[in-house]
């Protein structure tokens, strides 16, 4: 359902290294492959950065559940990593 809006964020998430980076990259890049006619997810490096760019047309649950999706994983992996 169209909510008559786009909704676009972008969010540049710093870490301690470019191995850090990649490996965020690696995690989140999996779940990309398959997301609903509407949505786009743009994920990038640069950097120190991860650079995550979400559109959305098709409604603001959607995109407040991709976002916290896409954390959620940045999180959980951070998590692991540090336990290494």
């Amino acid at each position: 359902m169209k909510e008559g809006f786009n909704i676009k964020s972008s969010m540049k998430i710093q870490f301690d290294s470019k191995k850090e980076v990649d490996t965020i990259i690696d995690v989140l890049t999996p779940d990309n492959v398959r997301i609903p006619a509407g949505l786009k997810i743009d994920i990038k490096s640069h950097n120190k950065y991860v650079v995550i760019d979400v559109y959305c047309e098709i409604g603001t649950g959607t995109f407040l559940n991709t976002i916290d999706e896409l954390l959620e994983h940045i999180s959980l992996s951070n998590i692991v990593t540090s336990n290494d």
